[in-house]
């Protein structure tokens, strides 16, 4: 009888120790849960879109006012924005996980969810490689680790399609903007900064100290870029530009007609789609 319960302990210790999951997040924190995530509250757009894509949406029990994509989502309970989440709200859901992003999210709401004790996730992918680490962790985190690799492996063909015909040469120089008043343009070491290089262009702002830097009116007619690119909700029309400033008449990319609008939603968030705005962006370079 002795033996016979001393082997039911060790399996269900074996079979605690297989199901229990543990990684380091960007952080250099380690995530342990004891089986993969039921309930999840996602504090960023692209985890959001990450976990719908991976098939774990119906994990999802709490979302930004920002988590529009994909249609589920704007069904799911909302808990504020991602830089003034509803504490009370996200506790209330009672979570088994809080998924979040250190790009948006603030560090004191950061502290304050971590001390209730539920496990805090956090990714912060500053180029495609690390949207692939993101997405596969996520996939680890919700016993969704085949798809994800999957759904990555796809990804990460796409992109190398796209790296696969890049003319060698001469490129063209691309300056993004992400604001125009004041104006803001994708400096360095962000994913979408890295996005313009492997689309064929060069980063007319890729010396910038910063990630996204501020610019003057003249600052942007001294670069003088080939190509002139604004984030969807940022510039609703094109011709706007000129009544806004007319001096950009001079630029290199309005005299050759290379004034362009992106789907800001699909460049700026780092998760599944950002390979959408890859291809996107190459479209406008070969355009």
């Amino acid at each position: 009888m002795n033996k016979i319960i001393f082997s039911i302990l060790i399996l269900a210790v074996s079979y605690s120790g297989f199901s229990q999951i543990s990684l380091v997040d960007d952080l250099h924190r380690n995530i342990t849960l004891p089986s993969p995530a039921k309930r999840i509250v996602s504090l960023a757009p692209s985890i959001s879109e990450t976990l719908f894509a991976i098939g774990a949406g119906n994990a999802v029990v709490g979302v930004t006012d920002y988590c529009n994509y994909p249609s589920e989502a704007k069904q799911k309970q909302r808990v504020g924005g991602v830089v003034n989440p509803n504490i009370e709200t996200i506790i209330s859901l009672k979570p088994d996980l809080i998924a979040l992003s250190m790009e948006g999210n603030v560090r004191e709401d950061f502290k304050k969810l971590t001390s209730f004790g539920i496990p805090v996730f956090v990714t912060n992918p500053r180029n495609l490689s690390g949207i692939y680490t993101s997405i596969e962790q996520l996939g680890t985190l919700t016993g969704r680790r085949e798809t994800a690799g999957r759904l990555v492996e796809s990804l990460r063909s796409r992109a190398d399609s796209i790296r696969a015909i890049i003319v060698k040469g001469k490129k063209q120089t691309v300056m993004v903007f992400v604001s125009l008043q004041p104006i803001i343009v994708v400096g360095q070491n962000t994913f979408f900064a890295e996005m313009i290089e492997l689309a064929g262009g060069m980063n007319a702002a890729k010396k910038s100290a910063s990630t996204y830097p501020t610019y003057s009116r003249e600052a942007v007619l001294k670069s003088n870029p080939d190509v002139l690119i604004f984030m969807s909700d940022v510039l609703a029309n094109p011709a706007d530009l000129v009544t806004l400033f007319p001096e950009w008449t001079k630029l290199k990319a309005y005299r050759q007609k290379k004034i362009f609008r992106i789907d800001a939603d699909i460049v700026s968030r780092p998760g599944p789609r950002a390979v959408n705005g890859l291809e996107a962006l190459h479209n406008l370079l070969t355009h």
